[in-house]
């Protein structure tokens, strides 16, 4: 069911977890309260109805719209990071980045109520261990090249006749 209202609890706002979020962090939080599809279960006698996120799992927020929302690519990852070290977002899958669709999906997680205890499941966002890009590559591709004598005219030794 579509709406133009985010319901948050007030024990989100107040808790432990919430509270020492930057600003991007809260802001990338509320964005993906605003992709949650929401629909209320049937009550059985007795019971009340409950709220379940149809597309938990399936949340996607890219690089891309994050960057048309003002964040820069650095400040979305820290965001990123620290919505899942808290407790608030798990990675359900981790996109490629590279290939056209495979873009990573996130779920919407209550570990944060248990944050600061013993109890708190802690997760941290995946290490990229893609190779063959970027940073890695540059470096890696940098390390082969130690030790290799290369010609340039500033290398080479200059023998003028006297």
């Amino acid at each position: 069911m579509a709406s133009n209202i985010i319901v948050i609890e007030k024990d989100l706002l107040k808790s432990k977890a919430f509270r020492p979020l930057s600003g991007n962090s809260k802001n990338v939080y509320f964005d993906f309260l605003m992709k949650r599809v929401i629909t209320k279960t049937k009550a059985q006698p007795g019971r009340k109805s409950e709220a379940v996120i149809l597309n938990n799992g399936k949340i996607e927020y890219c690089y891309s719209e994050a960057e048309q929302k003002g964040l820069s690519r650095d400040k979305f990852a820290k965001a990123i990071n620290q919505l899942v070290e808290n407790g608030f977002i798990d990675i359900a899958h981790l996109g490629t980045g590279g290939h056209k669709g495979d873009k990573s999906k996130y779920a919407i997680s209550d570990r944060w109520r248990s944050y600061g205890t013993e109890n708190f499941i802690k997760k941290t966002r995946p290490k990229d261990t893609r190779k063959g890009r970027g940073w890695d590559a540059y470096h890696q591709k940098k390390s082969l090249n130690i030790g290799m004598e290369i010609n340039t005219p500033s290398s080479m030794e200059i023998h003028t006749p006297r």
